[in-house]
């Protein structure tokens, strides 16, 4: 996994439009992928900065809470994935606070956090995924994602 792939996936992605309907039905895809993972997944998503999808199973909890909070604060302010942040920071030699003053308690540079953007530009929401390692929770978002967008092409 790289930069390069990251906005690669970022660019592919994208919604025509997206109702709580659609948060339903991509949230049961990511708790279907997260299922098959050899770790429990947490899996919220959250659109115009209300949860409405959110899926804790057996073996997690309050700590999953709190990372699946930074992951979006950071999905929201930056408006990318987590992990295309992570690289970014490392590609420029950049730190979360010194360069971007995003306190690394409330923001994670880490997989698990991916924008709902709108084509044409406008993000309006945060997939976020917590319980693995962060390209393994990475992983997991986007094989939800895939298999949500298979079933509506946009």
């Amino acid at each position: 996994m790289d930069l390069e792939q990251c906005l690669q996936q970022e660019q592919l992605y994208q919604f025509r439009n997206f109702s709580h309907a659609d948060a339903w039905e991509l949230g049961c895809a990511l708790v279907s992928a997260c299922a098959e993972m050899e770790g429990p997944l947490a899996v919220e998503i959250e659109l115009n900065h209300v949860l409405i999808f959110r899926y804790y199973p057996d073996g997690t909890g309050k700590f999953h809470e709190q990372w699946l909070q930074r992951k979006r604060n950071i999905v929201n302010t930056m408006e990318k994935s987590s992990l295309r942040c992570k690289f970014e920071l490392a590609q420029n030699g950049e730190d979360l606070a010194r360069d971007w003053c995003l306190d690394p308690m409330q923001y994670a540079a880490c997989g698990g956090g991916f924008p709902i953007r709108l084509r044409g530009g406008s993000v309006i929401g945060v997939i976020a995924v917590s319980g693995l390692p962060d390209l393994r929770d990475h992983a997991a978002l986007i094989e939800g994602l895939r298999r949500y967008f298979e079933k509506h092409p946009q």
